[in-house]
């Protein structure tokens, strides 16, 4: 195995951390405030998918810097204009401000929620899709929708589960 395919498996770990404990956040959330309270052992069990999605987040950024120092160290200075690697990259830095915020409560548990699974989501399909026609400002608007579109999904999920 070389460094490249080192670098890649790393990415994918991240990333299957970071999106599988998004997706299953969501759901222990639902179903710890079902009832309105968060008991002890719906707390350990988020304390540990937390753990699991901040551990993906610190193999996300090693890779994706080694991934642009190989690049570069290459000669491929591709990524400087890929507007898709740039989208990708504005919404993992949205996830960690995100996650700090989350932390410090300043914003609502609804828009976290969104941005960080819409973030981990729309960073993993994309890196799934291959190469897109779209540019910088298409991608933003799609993300910005996607974020409002998922809150307003996930909305309607907590309650129909809720009940």
């Amino acid at each position: 195995m070389d460094i490249y395919q080192i670098i890649v498996a790393s990415h994918v770990v991240a990333t299957i951390l970071g999106t599988g404990g998004a997706t299953i956040a969501e759901f222990q959330i639902t179903r710890a405030l079902k009832d309105k309270k968060v008991s002890d052992d719906e707390r350990a069990l988020m304390h540990v998918n937390y753990t699991m999605i901040r551990v993906g987040m610190a193999i996300m950024l090693v890779s994706v810097i080694a991934m642009f120092w190989y690049h570069l160290s290459q000669g491929n200075n591709f990524i400087w204009s890929s507007e898709k690697i740039w989208i990708k990259d504005l919404m993992f830095v949205a996830i960690i401000v995100n996650a700090v915020a989350l932390t410090k409560r300043w914003v609502p548990l609804w828009l976290g929620a969104s941005v960080s699974f819409t973030s981990w989501w729309g960073a993993t399909l994309l890196g799934l899709a291959g190469r897109l026609p779209y540019d910088f400002t298409t991608y933003l608007i799609g993300y910005i929708s996607a974020i409002f579109i998922v809150a307003y999904l996930l909305r309607v999920m907590h309650r129909f589960l809720a009940k």
